[in-house]
This record gives C-alpha cells, sequence and structure tokens, in this order.
C-alpha cells in the first residue's frame, strides 16, 4: 500500500510467481528456522546465563551484549536492497536464504568454542546474526508476495505467528534446561536447525528465476535524481539529536553508539538513492528505494512501530528479578515463557479468524490498548500475591501457578498486538519492494525491541528506578501510542481482511 501520489508498482510479469503451497512451506520452514536458531530463542537462556553467572554481567551488560549481538536485525533494509535487486544467478530469494543459513549455521559451531572469549563469542554472535537476517528477510519477502498476490496478508502474518509462537513454546522449555548444561549442546542444537533449514531451501525450494533488468534507455538516464524531502531531513536530525544526547549523558553512551550506527545504515540507504548511475541493477533498486522513501503510508507505519517497541521494556529486569529475587530455575524460568508462547500460539489461530471481521483500526487499538493493561498484572509479580490468590481460588493447586495466569493471559494479548502491526506492515509495504519495505518496517521493530530492553535495564540499575515503577512506565507509555493511531490512513485501517485496498 502506497500514498495515492503514485501507483504502486506490480510485479514483474515476466516472473511468474511461485504457487500458493510453495510460498507457504517455504516461509514455515523459514519461519521455524530463523526464529528457533535465533540467540534469543534457543540461545536466550543459555547465554543469559552464561553471561550472568560465568561472565559476572549485571542487567545492563546482559541487554548492551545482546543490543551489539543482535545490531544487524537493524541492517535489514540493507539486505532488503541486495535480495530485491541483486538476484544471484536469477534468484531473489533462495540462494540467500540457502547461504544465510549456512553461514548461521557455522557461526553457531563456533559460539561453542569461544565461550571463555568475549570478545570472540560477541565476534562470533554478530556474524550468527547478520547471517540469519538474510535468511529472516528472504522469507519476509516471500510473506510480503503471497499476502499480496493471493490477497491473504492477516492469514499469512498468521501462519507465520503460529510458527513462531510454536518456537517460542518449545525453545524457553529446552532452553531452561540447557541453561544448566555446557554450552557445546545449545550451539549443537542451534547449528543443526539451520543446518537443516539449509538442506530444504536447497533440495526442495524451487524459485522462478528472476530475469536481468533490461538495458538502460535514453528516458532513463534523464531521471532526475531523488532528492530528500523535508520529513527525510527532520527525521535524521531528530535521530541525530537523540544519539548526541545519549553520548553527552552519563551512562547512555552505547543507546548513543547504537543510534549512530542507525543513522550511519540510513545515509548508506540515501547516498544508494541519490547517487548517478547507469549499472540497470542499481537503477532498479534506485526505483525502489525512491518508492519507499517516499511513501507517506510506509513511514507512517515505521513510527507507528517504533513508538510500539521502544518503550521502556521489562523482559530483562524480568527475568533477573525471577532468578535473583523469587529464586526461579531456569526451568521454572523457562517453562513460564514456554506457558506464554502456548497461549500466544492459539491467539494467532484466533487472530486468523477474526482478522476478517473487525478493522484493522479495531485490531490495532484492542490489541495494544488490552496488552498495556494487562502488564499491569506484573504490579502483583511475587509470592505474597501468589498466596493470596491461591488461598482465594482453589482451581490453583498451588501458588506458583499465579505467575502461569500472568504469563499466560500477557501471552494472548502481546500476539493480537502484535499480529495487528504485522499486519499494517504488509499492508503498508509498497509492491515491487517487498523484501526492502518489509524489512525496513522489521529493522525498526528489532531496533526497538533492542532498545527497550537496554532502556527498562538500564532504568532498574543505573537509575535505581523499582520494578514497580518500570511496570507503570511502560503501560503509560504504551497506552499514549494509541494516540497516534488516528493519523494512519483511513484507507489502510479501515479496511477487514480480504477488503480491497484503494
Amino acid at each position: 500500500m502506497t500514498d495515492n501520489r503514485s501507483a504502486p508498482p506490480t510485479l514483474d510479469s515476466t516472473r511468474p510467481p511461485s504457487s500458493l503451497s510453495s510460498y507457504l512451506i517455504m516461509v514455515v520452514v523459514g519461519a521455524f528456522a530463523t526464529t528457533f536458531g535465533q540467540q534469543k530463542v534457543i540461545g536466550n537462556y543459555p547465554i543469559l546465563f552464561l553471561l550472568k553467572d560465568q561472565m559476572g554481567f549485571g542487567p545492563e551488560k546482559v541487554s548492551e551484549f545482546f543490543l551489539w549481538a543482535t545490531f544487524a536485525w537493524n541492517l535489514k533494509p540493507l539486505a532488503g536492497v541486495l535480495t530485491d535487486a541483486f538476484p544471484i544467478f536469477g534468484s531473489r530469494r533462495r540462494l540467500y536464504m540457502l547461504f544465510g543459513a549456512l553461514g548461521a549455521g557455522l557461526s553457531w559451531l563456533a559460539l561453542g568454542f569461544c565461550t571463555d572469549n568475549y570478545p570472540l563469542f560477541l565476534f562470533f554472535s554478530i556474524l550468527l546474526n547478520i547471517a540469519i537476517v538474510f535468511g529472516s528477510t528472504c522469507m519476509g519477502g516471500l510473506q510480503v508476495e503471497a499476502g499480496q498476490i493471493y490477497g491473504i496478508p492477516g492469514r499469512v502474518s498468521s501462519l507465520r505467528q503460529i510458527v513462531s509462537s510454536v518456537c517460542q513454546v518449545a525453545a524457553p522449555l529446552m532452553g531452561g534446561w540447557l541453561a544448566g548444561q555446557a554450552f557445546g549442546y545449545t550451539a549443537g542444537i542451534g547449528a543443526f536447525v539451520l543446518l537443516l533449514m539449509a538442506a530444504y531451501t536447497f533440495f526442495g525450494f524451487k524459485e522462478a528465476p528472476t530475469p536481468p533488468p533490461p538495458a538502460l534507455t535514453a528516458a532513463d538516464l534523464q531521471r532526475p535524481s531523488w532528492r530528500p524531502n523535508a520529513p527525510i531531513i527532520g527525521g535524521i536530525a531528530a535521530i541525530g539529536a537523540a544519539a548526541a544526547f545519549s553520548l553527552f549523558t552519563p551512562g547512555l553512551a552505547s543507546i548513543g553508539y547504537s543510534l549512530l550506527a542507525l543513522l550511519a545504515v540510513f545515509f548508506l540507504i540515501l547516498g544508494l538513492a541519490m547517487a548517478r548511475v547507469t549499472n540497470p541493477v542499481l537503477f532498479k533498486a534506485q526505483g525502489q528505494l525512491s518508492q519507499i522513501l517516499e511513501s507517506r503510508t510506509l513511514w507512517l507505519a515505521v513510527g507507528m512501530l517504533f513508538l510500539v517497541y521502544t518503550v521502556p521494556g521489562l523482559y530483562t529486569p524480568l527475568t533477573f528479578r525471577q532468578s535473583d529475587e523469587l529464586k526461579f530455575s531456569e526451568d521454572f524460568i523457562g517453562a513460564l515463557t514456554s506457558a506464554e508462547a502456548a497461549i500466544g500460539l492459539l491467539f494467532a489461530m484466533v487472530y486468523a479468524g477474526i482478522c476478517s471481521r473487525f478493522t484493522l483500526r479495531t485490531l490495532l487499538i484492542a490489541g495494544i490498548g488490552a496488552n498495556a493493561l494487562i502488564t499491569l498484572l506484573y504490579l502483583w509479580y511475587d509470592m505474597e500475591t501468589a498466596n493470596a490468590v491461591h488461598a482465594m481460588l482453589p482451581i490453583l493447586s498451588e501458588p506458583h501457578e499465579w505467575f502461569f495466569v500472568v504469563h499466560g493471559l500477557g501471552g494472548a494479548l502481546v500476539v493480537i498486538s502484535e499480529l495487528a502491526l504485522m499486519d499494517l506492515a504488509v499492508r503498508s509495504t509498497p509492491r515491487g519492494c517487498e523484501a526492502l519495505g518489509f524489512s525496513l518496517m522489521m529493522s525498526i521493530r528489532n531496533f526497538g525491541i533492542s532498545m527497550s530492553d537496554v532502556i527498562g535495564s538500564k532504568l532498574l540499575e543505573t537509575y535505581n528506578v523499582s520494578f514497580t515503577n518500570l511496570v507503570l512506565i511502560n503501560v503509560g507509555t504504551t497506552l499514549a501510542i494509541l494516540l497516534f493511531v488516528p493519523l494512519l490512513p483511513r484507507a489502510l485501517v479501515l479496511k477487514k481482511e480480504g477488503e480491497q485496498m484503494s
């Protein structure tokens, strides 16, 4: 969906799309491997407790490790440019997914041999995430293509969420157990999953070749160079100011450097969009970039995603609270996360059924609002409340089941809001730029999640904000985001699944 100043391009008619079943199978395989095989999924608890117990890191240092290790997820727009505009032997998806899965599998194996060397461990973690980013970017491109070609953006997003939820159910249970074992077990499992994806991509997925772009004509060479508009310049200035403020504020340097790195990536994209080129592939890439950069609809969606995902996060502070204050075992912490994901899996199926009954605006407001309110339950995330609830509700056989209730309700509403936002991302992506547009929004999402965790951990550890106040800050900032929903284009959000967007 683009703004109404220009008609969206169609997919290349000379490249027949793959069958729907071929798209969906590869989306399932790719979503599983690039989700389950991540450090923040199967490797989350083993790595978190390795850093916490073996290396002596606190919440802030742990969250900063994950920020830099997973920073490649913020570079997905560059991966989108490469995969959309630079086919490898005619392949925009298959070979990139193959090489990404192979590189990620080998990086996992390397991690198993450097657990006593933090710089080396961080280095191979960065390589691992770069490789997975390429696989995930291509899978996102397939998801958007299937959603737009067959008119099922909500349902294909639900399918991906169902697969991701299966990973989120299995991985914490396994990860809680792996946290108590030698790290080599985790590295081996991560490598195995991604190498299986490589094998399936090579042997099982067939992609229609993308023909080379035609030579440039004289009219093409006369096309005026793209120049950034005022909103883009203003956005760059705002991020630059935030980076400068963070660099000169004690304790916020890591946030400042990450914002500068994000700006550097964006400047690379702007440079490619503005350069005078005669290479037909680069010329095509410029057309995609200008389409993205001029899309008011897409940038409104980007802003919405950024606001939603950068609220001060609870994840790492909650894990330290579970481990240090409540004395939960690694296995029990993993079981709670798995229960949350299991409920999320059920509600991903619910979303697939309701997305054709309600408008996207209704789903966004209900999902984000209810998700914020249910977070208030973490104000009573303690044994005193657990014992009191157990005494009042005989249905709970023991006090610890209260924590499963909190995580279960959270999992249900998180996935509804998450899927509504993914639906927004798919609808906002211009056709012909599937991987680039979708990866841009996903990179903002991933950067927001990492930054959210760093901000939450820093408020807790550096500025001595209590866990209770951190919960209230999270709820308040999330509810405030609802004020921006009316700014989204009516033609985009007042449609139900299956209704034609104008």
